[in-house]
């Protein structure tokens, strides 16, 4: 009877060693998930000053042929990039970013020049959980990003 319940907790910590884990601490999360796990489609939500943008942006990230890239629709045109991450320090450098050239409301194009802009931005990611991306900017500093998994 004792080695069966050893070999069971013994079976239990080595699953439990290979999951995934979320820690939460006080101001922030910490996510063992990996760049792999960027790989997917997302909808951009918003930034950290909580406003929910007036329109529908998505956001694919892609390996192809152990090269990521990323595309999506922003509120008048595709975009385009190439990256590469770093996974130790969750850190992420975009190539220059290519669009479509379709013409759209002056409002449209407000929204998707600073979104263009502020993706190009982007310096770290993190995972809240596992359908919610974070990208943090280099520039403002404070700025979030945030990007829900469909």
């Amino acid at each position: 009877m004792k080695m069966l319940v050893k070999t069971i907790l013994v079976s239990s910590l080595l699953l439990a060693s290979c999951s995934k884990q979320v820690i939460e601490t006080h101001n922030a999360s910490f996510s063992s998930l990996s760049t792999i796990d960027l790989i997917g489609q997302w909808t951009f939500k918003g930034y950290s000053d909580g406003k929910t943008p007036a329109f529908d942006v998505t956001l694919e990230i892609k390996d192809e042929e152990g090269k990521y890239i990323l595309n999506g629709r922003s509120s008048v045109n595709f975009y385009f990039a190439s990256f590469e991450t770093d996974e130790s320090k969750k850190t992420i450098k975009l190539s220059a970013i290519g669009s479509t050239k379709i013409a759209g409301s002056i409002e449209a194009n407000q929204f998707e020049a600073i979104y263009y802009e502020r993706l190009h931005k982007i310096e770290r990611y993190e995972f809240k959980d596992k359908n919610t991306l974070l990208f943090y900017l280099s520039n403002p500093a404070k700025e979030i990003m945030y990007f829900e998994r469909k």
